[in-house]
C-alpha cells in the first residue's frame, strides 16, 4: 500500500515559489525536499527542529499553535502543526504582495491527513 505521506508529497509538490519543504514526523524523523540551492537538507531539518521547538514552547503559556509563519529577509517559513506531533514546513520566497493560495490549501490538507506512519513502524509492519 502506498504511504500516505509519500502520496501527499508527490501529489502536492513542488509548489511555485517554494525553495524547500520538510515534514517532521512524530518520531522526529524527516522527509525533506530542496528545490533550490538556497538550502541544504541539513539546514532545512535543523531549522524545522528549532522552529517546531519554539512552537511547542508556546503551549507552556497556554497558546496552542496550529499554523505559524516566520518572516525573514529573503524567506518566509510556514509551519503547520498536527496533534500527533508531525509538522510540515515550507520555505517560501519572501516577495512582498505575493500570496500562494495553493500553499495555504496544502497546509490545510496536511493537517487533515490521517495519522502519519513513522518510517520504523512501517518497516516493522512489512516484516
Amino acid at each position: 500500500m502506498k504511504d500516505t505521506l509519500q502520496d501527499f508529497l508527490e501529489r502536492n509538490l513542488p509548489l511555485p515559489g517554494i525553495a524547500a519543504c520538510s515534514v517532521r514526523l512524530a518520531d522526529r524523523s524527516f522527509v525533506s525536499r530542496c528545490y533550490s540551492d538556497w538550502f541544504t537538507t541539513a539546514q532545512v531539518e535543523q531549522a524545522v527542529s528549532r522552529l517546531a521547538l519554539a512552537a511547542d514552547s508556546l503551549s507552556y503559556h497556554g497558546v496552542q499553535p496550529v499554523r505559524l509563519c516566520w518572516v525573514f529577509e529573503h524567506t518566509r517559513v510556514h509551519l503547520a502543526l498536527r496533534r500527533d506531533g508531525a509538522c510540515l514546513a515550507f520555505f517560501a520566497e519572501n516577495r512582498p504582495g505575493v500570496t500562494n493560495p495553493r500553499l495555504e490549501a496544502v497546509l490545510g490538507e496536511f493537517a487533515a491527513l490521517p495519522v502519519l506512519p513513522t518510517p520504523g513502524a512501517e518497516a516493522a509492519q512489512e516484516r
